[in-house]
């Protein structure tokens, strides 16, 4: 019943594994070797051998030993690159989030230098076993010779660009701002998609048929292209009740169908096997996952061990900026795949008000000591406001937290100075919202 499902989840599980491209890159390079090999004395490659001739090793004493010490060089290379990897994973994992890690272990350019440092060990090898005694001659394989020495000098600038890349994906600025652009450009995409096909009503969903769960785990996407092949060739619609990410059990009705699938079990399974659990947490998933990476890069930076409030700042003038992109999404999304007038697929986004949840409850917990982080947290809120303060809804949300925000420096902040700085902010948020901004004004100096 689950095999499409676990199929799927294999697939997922192995391209982003950190062996996938050094896997393939081996497979490449063993074929190429293979190749080298099988022409190395054919006509063609005889009279390009003697036009190179000076680039090329003419004893079996020599071929053995170039071939040894590039094998023997570039595995030092690799276990050193690996031990490499491991490393800033750990760093990775206790100075910003494990949940970074994903990200890191799937950069592409890391895994095809070890890709490309074991598939010229293999290539090596493969020439070095077919260094051959024959009956009156020693067969040396000189242009594959050749080609593995270019490898290993490939292999020494790859080394170089390596520890450059590696040293550069632990610095947190840089961390932070691949996650900011990348978070960005999964909104800006969803945001373009809704904007290529607007619509502005959608169906009453409450009245639809709710279908359960199989299975439990964390939900984390769709195959849309499968499931929408699906509803359009059965004439129904499905809409997804749970935000992406949130943990379903089995019989959960996280989804609902404008159509009465109860009498039809194998559809159901059909339509089930198309969503997908598993727990890494990948921004190329949804742009929720960004956000509370950079949430939680913010909250460690304010750990005593790492106490960088400098850092916590950044975060969270990102997520600023990424809250203000976010409130032009509509909190239903939707998908127009092999749909006419109407979309197949509706899926419930996490609202604004979850995601301000998400994303500063923890940081403001942990910070709300530190009048310079939490005055912080009041100015992107003022950002916030000034873009969305035609948004009632988006209004409404930011002051209801905002009060919270308030509470917790009020418990925390005796110093007149810090209260003074908090004030200032309270009053350049007045100005954009007079009336909602004098009540929270005025519940912070009442409590002097």
């Amino acid at each position: 019943m689950f095999a499409p499902r676990k199929i799927a989840n294999n697939y997922r599980e192995m391209i982003n594994s950190i062996g996938f491209y050094p896997s393939v890159l081996s497979v490449s390079f063993l074929i190429l070797a293979t190749i080298t090999v099988s022409i190395e004395y054919t006509s063609p490659i005889s009279q390009l051998k003697d036009q190179i001739n000076v680039l090329l090793v003419d004893s079996e004493e020599n071929a053995r030993t170039i071939l040894s010490t590039l094998a023997g060089s570039v595995i030092s290379l690799t276990v050193f690159s690996f031990s490499m990897v491991m490393v800033v994973l750990n760093t990775a994992s206790a100075n910003l989030s494990p949940r970074v890690i994903p990200g890191l272990i799937t950069k592409k350019s890391h895994q095809l230098v070890l890709g490309f440092y074991l598939g010229s060990i293999i290539y090596a090898i493969i020439m070095l076993i077919n260094i051959k005694q024959m009956e009156d001659y020693v067969a040396i394989p000189a242009l594959g010779v050749l080609i593995s020495l270019i490898f290993g000098l490939i292999s020494l600038g790859l080394f170089v660009y390596f520890i450059h890349s590696i040293s550069k994906a632990i610095q947190v600025d840089n961390v932070l701002n691949d996650l900011f652009k990348h978070t960005k450009k999964e909104i800006t995409d969803v945001i373009e998609r809704q904007k290529a096909n607007p619509i502005n009503e959608f169906p009453e969903f409450k009245s639809w048929h709710s279908i359960e769960s199989t299975t439990e785990g964390y939900f984390k996407g769709v195959n849309s292209e499968k499931l929408c092949e699906i509803l359009a060739q059965e004439k129904i619609e499905i809409y997804i009740v749970v935000n992406q990410g949130y943990f379903t059990v089995k019989g959960y009705p996280f989804l609902k169908c404008d159509s009465d699938l109860s009498d039809k079990p194998e559809l159901v399974e059909k339509l089930l096997n198309c969503f997908i659990f598993y727990i890494e947490e990948y921004i190329s998933d949804h742009y929720r996952y960004g956000l509370t990476q950079i949430s939680e890069i913010a909250v460690k930076a304010m750990s005593p061990g790492i106490n960088d409030p400098g850092t916590a700042v950044k975060a969270i003038d990102m997520l600023s900026i990424l809250l203000i992109e976010r409130l032009k999404i509509s909190d239903i999304n939707y998908s127009f795949k092999h749909a006419n007038k109407y979309p197949l697929l509706y899926i419930h986004e996490t609202s604004f008000e979850e995601l301000l949840h998400d994303n500063f409850t923890p940081l403001r917990n942990y910070a709300k000591s530190d009048a310079y982080v939490m005055t912080n947290i009041l100015e992107a809120f003022k950002n916030i406001l000034f873009t969305a303060h035609e948004n009632e809804q988006a209004t409404v949300n930011l002051f209801n937290y905002l009060t919270a925000i308030v509470d917790d420096i009020n418990e925390q902040t005796s110093n007149q100075y810090d209260r003074t700085e908090v004030i200032n902010m309270l009053k350049s948020i007045q100005r954009i919202s007079p009336k909602k901004g004098e009540i929270l004004l005025k519940r912070f100096t009442d409590k002097i």
